[in-house]
């Protein structure tokens, strides 16, 4: 039985990872992948210090190494995953794709955790990957059935769902082994560091290859950068909170489905991505498949 804190958490996280995808669907046109998931991840770490220094030091033990470090190389592959495929892809077509990610979870889960979903929960997550999937496949274009096939982006996506869902069941063993806070400190440094010695490594490599600038834009791309790190460190941490107070696939399960619906209103809104019945129908299975797991 999941906590009303625990749903409010999870809500929580939802809200502020829905927002954080759309500034980093905004920033791709202006920066490339590897400096902002470099600036997106070591951009969170003095939040994630303030975090760590305003509470009891945490007790670590020798069980948080294995989960953490896995949990960073996942984290690592999935935010650059993530930002080919929204650079590649509309919003709404592949940010629903992040639905396949509770099925994932819940077999994960199921041998790291010993967390087995029952009848109902199974149904729920059922309904969110069948709703993810349609949403993909089958589109109609030029009054023609388009092949069942998925595009550059959605394979991305799907890898990134992957990754996730291998990373959340990690994020909870880090956390039950340290705490949310510490964890939190240590998968953003991880990630970050690891981008920025790729970096310095290549530069070393190719001294002469010019490179474009990432930056494309002034004060404007700045403060978009600033309100994603606040909202991917917000979003984050939320997520870590909510795993002390909830199964890992119910977790991921509504916020997929709920990021998946939202997901369809700001790429319509931001992105003039067009809004068909399909697209409505699918969504609204996605987050049905969330109620009947709330129900």
């Amino acid at each position: 039985m999941v906590s009303l804190l625990g749903i409010v958490l999870v809500v929580g996280a939802t809200l502020c990872f829905s927002l954080f995808d759309l500034l980093r669907k905004k920033l791709t046109g202006r920066l490339s992948d590897a400096f902002l998931v470099m600036v997106l991840a070591l951009g969170a770490v003095p939040l994630y210090g303030a975090w760590v220094a305003l509470q009891p030091p945490a007790a670590v033990s020798t069980a948080y190494l294995w989960p953490g470090v896995a949990s960073v190389v996942c984290n690592l592959g999935a935010n650059y995953g993530f930002l080919r495929s929204v650079r590649l892809s509309g919003l709404s077509a592949v940010i629903p794709l992040l639905s396949l990610t509770p099925v994932f979870t819940s077999l994960l889960a199921i041998p790291l955790l010993g967390e087995l979903p029952g009848a109902r929960e199974w149904l729920g997550i059922a309904m969110v990957v069948f709703g993810a999937l349609a949403l993909q496949l089958g589109e109609r274009t030029g009054g023609r059935r388009r092949q069942w096939r998925l595009s550059a982006g959605a394979w991305w996506m799907i890898l990134v769902a992957f990754l996730w869902a291998s990373a959340l069941p990690l994020d909870k063993l880090a956390t039950e082994a340290s705490n949310a806070a510490f964890h939190g400190l240590v998968m953003h440094l991880g990630v970050g560091l690891s981008v920025l010695t790729l970096a310095l490594r290549g530069l070393r490599e190719a001294p002469g290859v010019r490179r474009r600038p990432d930056v494309r834009a002034g004060a404007g791309t700045w403060s978009l950068l600033l309100t994603a790190v606040v909202l991917g460190a917000a979003a984050q941490g939320l997520q870590l909170l909510a795993l002390q107070h909830a199964w890992v696939g119910f977790v991921e399960t509504v916020k997929r489905g709920i990021g998946s619906s939202l997901a369809l209103v700001l790429g319509r809104v931001f992105f003039a991505e067009p809004l068909t019945p399909r697209k409505v129908l699918t969504v609204a299975v996605i987050a049905a498949g969330v109620a009947v797991m709330l129900w």
